[in-house]
């Protein structure tokens, strides 16, 4: 679990640094975080009564207690302060008529998952606390946490609900359990992870090149700036396709129809695995022959994460596999080192007639229950309201961040949520100014986007990540562009298990996934044939990948 509430980093694959598209507005400096972890700040903060008698945010007069359980990893506080004495916490109190009051702390996911864990062993749990899904899936098998469905259906505002249906219900459907509400969903931006193919587009243009409109014609554009010599020195020193060890690349797999690390419905109806569907045969294939080929980096097999980003960063290589916010991490660095560099992103090409559909990772994986028996169950969905109240509808400066001591205070929330769409909106919205030259209307985080943007065009800023926002939130073939192409044209493949993990995953997963990891590397290295891929299906059926297909179609019969 991570800051507070394990942060749910949206996706199987989300591994990622999660770069979040917040620029910091107090000095030029290159940080950047993810948006969909942090609130809106918003100076034109609305006055509101606070004594208001009723409503889904009606303060508790006396006050009530509440208990819960903190994950405080990475939280910074000003002289005075802390996670028992905070302004979330006065909020609280001061608003709602609610005392949180802190059983334990802990520091790290580790040393959080393990103390919940003891809880949940002990029947000892705080009256509200965050899960995760195999926890979450313990607690209601023992009966140990309230049926919210009532109380959410009487409480939540109508923001509160169009909020977690953002992802079409897939939250609160892990949520659910025989038709219950068991537990709010920690919603997260998971299509700022969805795969596109991001492509040096001046070294196409220099190539007189056609853009990758299917699978065969990336391959081309592989070729030809490996062959071509496409950044001029007069040696063959560059790339067509970044590759690292630790990735499975699944938007070039995708395009393959092959869905590698998430799981999705066979043709009968059945949940399976897509890392050991028979699609994945050809997507390995291809990959070998382009290795062979010298297509990408002989020495992937053996390179981590930061040395492929230096291949990229170095002008070495000209396509890539990667998320909607990849110009503000490693495709910047090649700008900052080459100023004529260009990238563009296009979504993913298909290897054949069907369309190439961009796999998508969970959109929660961290869930709020109440301890069974306490007599303010609605409490929790009183301050999921208000968190949602104050971070996106009316967004409070005040909540967010303390500029003076530059610290983050929206981590000391309780409960919350982010928008799945939020990027999607603010990319729409900044789009349209960009294209209208007016402003007018946007919020203040779209307005920094904007802002960012129009710097680009008028002083060819990079180090302030100007270009960046530019790539990720504009047009031309920017990143958050594909994401919304994708969903425009319905071309998402969403996970069908939010269940996080099942017993058998708990002690047979990572061992699985080394196994597809050796398998995946000695297929491209040519070490071994394509043959190497049945016998891995064989071994991961065997091992525990049978049980814990068997015990995901069973969790989906609960919804």
């Amino acid at each position: 679990m991570a800051n507070n509430t394990m942060k749910a980093a949206g996706a199987v694959m989300l591994a990622i640094i999660l770069l979040a598209l917040w620029a910091c507005r107090d000095n030029e400096t290159d940080s950047v975080v993810k948006e969909t972890a942090k609130p809106t700040n918003d100076t034109k903060t609305e006055e509101r009564s606070e004594t208001q008698a009723a409503g889904p945010m009606a303060k508790y007069d006396p006050p009530i207690v509440l208990t819960t359980g903190r994950n405080i990893a990475g939280l910074k506080f000003d002289e005075g302060k802390s996670i028992d004495d905070n302004n979330w916490y006065d909020a609280y109190r001061d608003v709602l008529g609610i005392q949180v009051k802190n059983s334990w702390a802990v520091e790290g996911d580790e040393a959080y998952t393990n103390k919940t864990n003891i809880a949940i062993a002990s029947g000892e749990i705080p009256d509200v606390m965050a899960v995760n899904a195999l926890q979450l899936n313990n607690l209601v098998e023992a009966g140990m946490v309230e049926d919210l469905t009532d109380i959410y259906a009487a409480y939540a505002t109508d923001f509160t609900k169009n909020l977690l249906q953002e992802d079409g219900g897939l939250a609160m459907k892990a949520s659910t359990f025989g038709g219950k509400l068991y537990a709010l969903p920690l919603t997260n931006s998971n299509l700022d992870e969805v795969p596109m193919l991001w492509v040096r587009d001046d070294w196409m243009k220099k190539l007189n090149l056609a853009e990758p409109t299917t699978m065969d014609g990336m391959v081309a554009i592989a070729k030809a700036f490996t062959e071509q010599d496409p950044d001029g020195n007069g040696k063959r020193d560059t790339y067509g396709l970044a590759l690292v060890k630790e990735a499975q690349i699944p938007g070039f797999f995708n395009g393959f129809h092959a869905y590698p690390g998430t799981w999705l419905k066979d043709a009968s109806g059945k949940i399976v695995y897509g890392s050991v569907q028979p699609e994945m045969k050809s997507a390995l294939q291809k990959l070998a022959d382009m290795y062979k080929a010298g297509y990408f980096d002989k020495e992937f097999g053996v390179k981590d994460g930061p040395k492929y980003d230096e291949l990229i960063a170095s002008g070495k290589v000209g396509m890539m596999f990667g998320p909607m916010y990849a110009p503000l991490g490693n495709l910047k660095n090649n700008k900052l080192n080459e100023p004529n560099a260009e990238w563009k992103a296009y979504p993913i090409p298909s290897a054949d007639d069907q369309p190439a559909l961009a796999q998508v990772g969970v959109s929660a994986n961290a869930f709020y229950v109440v301890k069974k028996g306490y007599k303010h169950p609605e409490a929790v969905v009183k301050l999921l309201n208000f968190w949602n109240d104050r971070s996106w509808n009316h967004p409070d400066t005040s909540l967010s961040r303390n500029a003076e001591q530059n610290i983050e205070t929206w981590p000391y929330g309780l409960v919350k949520a982010f928008p799945v769409l939020k990027n999607v909106k603010a990319h729409r919205a900044v789009k349209a100014a960009i294209e209208s030259k007016n402003p007018e209307g946007l919020d203040l985080e779209q307005r920094l986007y904007y802002d960012a943007i129009q710097n680009w065009f008028e002083k060819g800023d990079v180090v302030g990540n100007s270009w960046g926002f530019y790539r990720s939130f504009g047009m031309d073939g920017a990143g958050m562009e594909i994401v919304d192409r994708y969903l425009q044209e319905n071309k998402l493949m969403n996970t069908e298990f939010m269940g996080g993990s099942t017993a058998t995953m708990a002690e047979k997963m990572a061992t699985l996934n080394k196994m597809e990891s050796v398998m995946t590397i000695k297929i491209i290295l040519g070490q071994s044939g394509i043959e190497e891929f049945d016998k891995f299906v064989k071994d991961w059926n065997e091992l525990g990948g049978a049980k814990m297909t068997e015990e995901v179609n069973d969790w989906a019969k609960t919804r």
